[in-house]
């Protein structure tokens, strides 16, 4: 999106009167600590309660100027995203559907709306939803039958007439060599393929992705399944043997989106239909505010951060969620993930290190919720609620833009996930 131009002002110079008397109109607290009235602690809110934050908190940071909540669209316009070309992800009605080239992504998958953020990422599938070309070879062995092919016989996760229809037949012998499968190779390392697949009765299927069969049950609705390994292939059918118990001799499923990608996670679906790897390439989310978009929310001196992420294990080393700087990695302020056990938080001036300091643990996969407050020596950073990091050091000078899921280059450092909620206080707060 690109930005909005906004009046230019600083509401912060000028507190507003914090009234007292709050109506909450919840069965249940939005915090823990509702009964103090006396201070708002970000790390207390409920991350799946969808809440006003100008109307709903309560104590000295209720006015925040910043507010980035994916369910009031909005609110992201302030966001200048570069990406090129488009991009999938899931839509409220959890269809794969395409955002053009830079925009933000606001992702459903989760149940809930939330801020895509992902590297660039390589789909080494040459062609993702036809599975009658050459590139997927069709074997059978002993008994079994080669897979048939009905292509476009079906409405895929997009939306479109486009998922084939695969007739495995393995044949009825109980022995190794039986087998029909649907094969597609590439470079042996390590990958993670996925595949939606569905079927018009409940089917076991076996994939390969390695040395080794697994098997899934397959129902009556699209399903995203996903293998990490570090084969150099991918091959979807029936086998006996490997231990894999019940395993039919014959099964119709429909198949669509099949996708193989460097390193552990399955990112949004890259659709490929031929061409070289440039062609089956996403490009990666860059999301800044700057400007007066930025000036205009930002205090100099003192703030409060609390950001509601969803980290996948990364495809970057030491992801980041969020990122203050000058443009240059010599004057930030950051947070980020150190490997999949720790949250950081550091504060870099004229290119040295002040800090650097772990604030709590990580749960890849899950919703993570992270805040910091900064003021000249008055540092505290926390995470998931767990007692907040103190840390000293002066608030770097020159800060012109907050990067989102990023860190600055030269060594940007892309999140591989989402972000629920980003608010920012223009105040030190003194509890978090």
């Amino acid at each position: 999106m690109s930005s909005k131009k906004k009046d230019s002002f600083k509401p912060w110079l000028s507190r507003p009167a914090i009234n007292r008397s709050v109506t909450i109109p919840f069965t249940t607290s939005l915090t823990h600590r509702l009964s103090s009235l006396g201070e708002f602690h970000p790390n207390d809110l409920d991350p799946f309660l969808l809440f006003d934050a100008r109307d709903s908190m309560i104590g000295t940071l209720e006015n925040p100027t910043l507010d980035l909540d994916p369910s009031k669209p909005d609110t992201l316009n302030v966001i200048t995203a570069t990406r090129a070309g488009v991009a999938t992800y899931t839509d409220v009605n959890g269809n794969v559907a395409s955002a053009p080239a830079n925009t933000v992504r606001v992702d459903h998958a989760l149940g809930y709306p939330a801020i895509l953020v992902e590297p660039s990422a390589t789909n080494l599938v040459t062609y993702s939803e036809d599975f009658s070309q050459s590139n997927w070879n069709k074997s059978s062995g002993g008994t079994g039958v080669v897979p048939a092919i009905t292509s476009n016989d079906t409405i895929a996760p997009d939306g479109t007439q486009s998922a084939d229809k695969v007739v495995f037949n393995k044949g009825t012998a109980d022995d190794t060599s039986n087998y029909s499968i649907l094969s597609d190779s590439f470079p042996s390392q390590q990958n993670t393929a996925s595949l939606f697949i569905k079927a018009d009765t409940h089917q076991r299927i076996v994939i390969r992705n390695s040395s080794s069969w697994v098997a899934y049950d397959v129902t009556t609705e699209w399903t995203r399944i996903e293998q990490t390994d570090t084969g150099g292939f991918f091959q979807i059918g029936l086998r006996d043997g490997y231990g894999i118990p019940n395993v039919p001799d014959t099964a119709t499923v429909y198949l669509w989106g099949a996708q193989v990608e460097t390193g552990s996670v399955s990112t949004s679906y890259i659709p490929t239909s031929g061409g070289n790897a440039a062609a089956r390439t996403r490009a990666a989310d860059d999301l800044v505010i700057s400007g007066s978009d930025f000036t205009d929310f930002y205090n100099d001196t003192e703030g409060t951060v609390y950001v509601e992420a969803v980290p996948q294990d990364g495809i970057n080393e030491f992801p980041y969620y969020f990122e203050f700087s000058n443009g240059s990695t010599g004057n930030r302020h950051h947070a980020y993930r150190s490997g999949a056990s720790s949250h950081f938080y550091a504060l870099n001036i004229s290119g040295t290190t002040i800090f650097n300091t772990g604030i709590g643990s990580v749960t890849l996969d899950s919703l993570n919720r992270i805040s910091y407050s900064y003021k000249s020596n008055d540092y505290l950073g926390s995470s998931n609620g767990a007692t907040p990091i103190p840390e000293t050091g002066a608030v770097p000078t020159g800060i012109s833009q907050l990067l989102i899921g990023n860190s600055t280059a030269p060594t940007p450092r892309l999140m591989t996930g989402r972000i629920k909620r980003l608010i920012y206080w223009p105040y030190h707060s003194d509890s978090l």
